[in-house]
This record gives C-alpha cells, sequence and structure tokens, in this order.
C-alpha cells in the first residue's frame, strides 16, 4: 500500500511539474534561438549561450515548485498527508532535476545539429550547475517568503549581478568550470530548501 501511495504522489508531482515547470521552460528554449542565435556558434559564444540565455529555465524549472502549497487553506490538507512535506519537495526537485537534464541535452543536441562547436559532454554539467543556481536562489526566497513571486524577483536580480563581469567570472561555471563556491553554494541552498520548506507546517502540526 506504500508503494502505491509513493506511486500515485510520484505521478501527480510528475503532471504537476510539467505543466508549471517543464511547459514554461519548453516555450523559453524555443524563444532562445530568435534572441541569441544558435547555429553556427564557436565553442566561446556557446558556452555564453548556455550560461546567460539557457541558464534562465531553471527560473521556471525549479522556483514555483512549492507555489501549490503557498495558496491560502492548504495548511490542513498538507498536515494530513502520509508524506512529509518536505518528502513530497525533494521528490519535486528530483523531478524537475531530471527534466532540466533532459532539456539541457536537447538543446545542445539542437545546437551541435546547426553547426555550434563545443564539447557537449562538458559544457552540460557546468550547464546544469549554473541553471540549479539560478533556480535555487528564488526557490529559497519563495521557501523563506512563502511567496512564489518573491522567488522569481530575487532569481531574477541574482540574474541581473551575474552579469555585472567583476561578480559574474566567478559563477561562469560554463566557461570557467564549477567552481567550489558554485558547489557549496547549491549544497547549502538545497539544504536550505528542504528545511524551509517543511518549517511552516512543523509548527501548525505543534501548535495542534
Amino acid at each position: 500500500m506504500g508503494a502505491r501511495n509513493l506511486l500515485t504522489i510520484i505521478g501527480s508531482n510528475f503532471h504537476l511539474n510539467f505543466k508549471q515547470t517543464v511547459f514554461p521552460a519548453i516555450l523559453l528554449l524555443f524563444v532562445i534561438p530568435l534572441i541569441y542565435g544558435t547555429t553556427n556558434l564557436d565553442s566561446v559564444k556557446s558556452a555564453d549561450c548556455l550560461e546567460r540565455m539557457v541558464a534562465l529555465i531553471g527560473l521556471p524549472m525549479f522556483v514555483p515548485l512549492l507555489k501549490p502549497e503557498q495558496d491560502g487553506g492548504m495548511d490542513a490538507i498538507i498536515t494530513m498527508r502520509p508524506f512529509p512535506y518536505r518528502i513530497i519537495a525533494v521528490l519535486r526537485m528530483v523531478l524537475s532535476l531530471i527534466c532540466t537534464v533532459t532539456l539541457i541535452l536537447v538543446l545542445e543536441g539542437y545546437m551541435t545539429i546547426g553547426g555550434c562547436s563545443f564539447p557537449a559532454s562538458i559544457f552540460a554539467p557546468r550547464t546544469l550547475a549554473v541553471t540549479m543556481m539560478l533556480g535555487f536562489v528564488g526557490l529559497l526566497a519563495s521557501a523563506i517568503s512563502r511567496n512564489t513571486v518573491v522567488g522569481f524577483l530575487v532569481s531574477f536580480c541574482w540574474y541581473c549581478v551575474l552579469q555585472v563581469e567583476n561578480i559574474g567570472a566567478i559563477f561562469k561555471s560554463v566557461s570557467n568550470g564549477i567552481s567550489v563556491y558554485q558547489v557549496l553554494l547549491l549544497l547549502g541552498s538545497g539544504a536550505a530548501i528542504i528545511f524551509f520548506s517543511g518549517l511552516p507546517f512543523e509548527k501548525k502540526v505543534q501548535s495542534a
């Protein structure tokens, strides 16, 4: 019965993820060739495209993951679920991570077919790192504030800060490789997201 419940939860969350995260991310990827151009790029320009444009899918892929429970009147329903809310949050993050990897690989394949020259196997995990960083910043803000709009604003501001050359150079993982700072930030923000996502509902249970 537990396994069946788990499969049901995975299925429902995957369906929710597709509507709220994957579909907007796909639309964003369709716009990128119109804005930046994704054909006949060398390694340097391909890295720039992946860092500045493709990384933006981190916003729809991660920031709205907690939105369904941030609507009013959901507290009682969440506290009655058979699984802790933090497990649901981790599940959604994993599903978004898998979908993000898939989208990055598909776009890199498209760029390769279009004549771009770059080491796809090296750039793929680096692109994932910068995408996760952009998404996790907003998701953490959303978890703390319990407001998805705040999460999007924080992510967008973080993206704008990274366009400043002196600051952004530290986090240009596609061009310069994944730094230790990025790894620490990803691990720390991921742990903080899991902690803060379940905190309001723990307080609700204790007060009850």
